[in-house]
């Protein structure tokens, strides 16, 4: 049985957001722009120029855990998602364990999202005025983002989604327009064939596809930011489960698609040379094809790059503004304005945190190196949260809707879902990953190593120190 809500506890704005408005918020969140932008350089750079087979393997990784998502969400709707869920279905333990490295897994991707930002600002820069860029000017624009971010946030998550619509239209459309070019041009010289959709053919054989497919999946970690809007959402148990599906399936074959005409643009071996300098494979390709018009990629970018950081935002303060309410993260996380009923003091924290973040990795590491090393942390914490969440919904519908328990539905997906998140942390962040180097490889993985220690220690402390927090039915959610 559901639990009950607690009359007294905070609450956030009911209703505040429509069909339109979720879908907009998830696809912003999974970023069309910015898996072409943004992630197909560094896949290239991988696999070569199979960008779209790889961003099938990763729809065909993700679906499962969509699907997983979408049954349980209907039962459960929750700005807690998978933390609630699990505390539900399995026990509150883990349910608490899994909510923290949900958190660290939006809270990484918050901080990704100006490192970004701040590239694309330093392009917009060097374009338009012809001048200097550096760290400098890099750190401008991530707090020029941080600000825009803060006031399209604050108020409310009703605006961000009326924002999160615009900048969505925006970004898909000149997405598909350089798509449309460059397939143009490339089938008048008789350059066109299926060979991107060959795994087979990939640069550097599994390990290549493998290492590609983190920064593919990297685009669509953001779908479940759509769960933890429910208590925001009008209908949630109808319009949640099937926008979840939606989401994933539509944009999945977006980037397959609209890969297809830059991983023939450019040779195999461009995209990795590319990478190596710090140039962004996909810059370039649009310069030759669209020449001064290209500026309209940059600006869409950074327009994605917004939408994105806007809706992590909104995914990681509702996580912890949940645990804040069920007293498994300080209550002070609970706190919601009394007038936009929004979790300021979690939006606090994150902004703040994430600047400072980024201004130490980018100084430690290099801007571009930032990026690929806290997509890979993003991704490692997204796949632990996907595989759990499929043992909760097997064990969920088992457990307490056993007259509707389907084998196929709540079994073999769910366990498809498990393989299909399993493999990748294995393939991913195995031997591979480590002989990678220092910089980029041991210290994510020794990073990972740390949270997921601090994680259950926290757990464990916690269980010891608030045993009433473990006792309480399962978290509250609405009906």
């Amino acid at each position: 049985m559901v639990p009950a809500v607690n009359d007294k506890a905070p609450t956030l704005r009911a209703g505040a957001i429509g069909t339109f408005g979720i879908a907009a918020l998830g696809a912003v969140m999974m970023a069309p722009a910015l898996g072409i932008y943004a992630n197909l350089g560094l896949i290239g750079a991988e696999a070569g120029r199979v960008a779209p087979a790889v961003f099938l393997l990763a729809l065909c990784c993700t679906l499962p855990t969509a699907v997983s998502y979408a049954l349980i969400s209907r039962e459960i709707p929750s700005a807690g998602s998978a933390y609630t869920w699990l505390s539900h279905s399995l026990n509150p333990v883990i349910g608490m364990w899994i909510g923290i490295l949900v958190a660290a897994m939006y809270f990484f991707a918050v901080v990704l999202q100006p490192i970004l930002f701040g590239l694309f600002f330093n392009e917009l820069l060097s374009a338009l005025f012809n001048i200097g860029t550096g760290y400098g000017t890099w750190l401008v624009g991530v707090l020029l983002s941080t600000a825009i971010v803060a006031l399209l946030a604050y108020p409310g998550v009703q605006i961000s989604a009326k924002g999160s619509i615009i900048l969505m239209i925006c970004e898909l459309s000149v997405v598909l327009a350089l798509a449309g070019t460059i397939l143009v041009v490339l089938a008048a010289n008789g350059r066109v064939n299926l060979s991107p959709f060959d795994p087979l053919v990939a640069l550097n054989g599994r390990r290549g596809l493998f290492g590609g497919l983190v920064f593919a999946l990297l685009t669509f970690v953001g779908f479940s930011v759509i769960t933890t809007a429910a208590e925001e959402t009008h209908s949630p148990r109808d319009i949640i489960p099937r926008v979840v599906i939606l989401a994933c399936t539509l944009l999945g074959l977006f980037w397959a698609l609209t890969s297809w005409p830059f991983s023939l643009a450019v040779a195999d071996h461009v995209w990795a040379a590319q990478v190596a300098q710090g140039t962004n494979p996909v810059a370039v390709i649009a310069r030759q094809y669209w020449r001064s018009g290209s500026i309209i990629v940059i600006i869409t970018a950074l327009s994605a790059v917004l939408g994105v950081y806007l809706a992590s935002v909104v995914g990681y303060a509702r996580i912890v503004f949940a645990m804040g309410r069920d007293g498994t993260m300080p209550a002070w996380f609970a706190q919601v304005h009394p007038k936009y009923r929004v979790p300021w003091n979690a939006q606090h924290v994150v902004l703040a945190v994430t600047v400072t973040a980024d201004a130490v990795w980018a100084r430690w590491l290099g801007v571009y190196l930032s990026y690929d090393w806290w997509g890979n942390a993003v991704v490692f914490f997204a796949m632990i949260s996907n595989i759990f969440v499929n043992v909760g919904c097997i064990a969920y519908f088992y457990r307490f809707r056993r007259e509707t328990f389907s084998w196929i539905w709540h079994g073999l997906i769910p366990l498809l879902g498990i393989v299909t998140s399993a493999l990748p942390l294995y393939y991913s962040f195995g031997p591979d990953l480590w002989r990678a180097g220092w910089r980029k490889g041991q210290s994510v993985m020794l990073f990972c190593a740390f949270v997921l220690i601090v994680s259950v220690l926290y757990t464990a402390a916690l269980r010891w120190w608030k045993p009433d927090a473990f006792r309480r039915a399962a978290l509250a959610v609405i009906e």
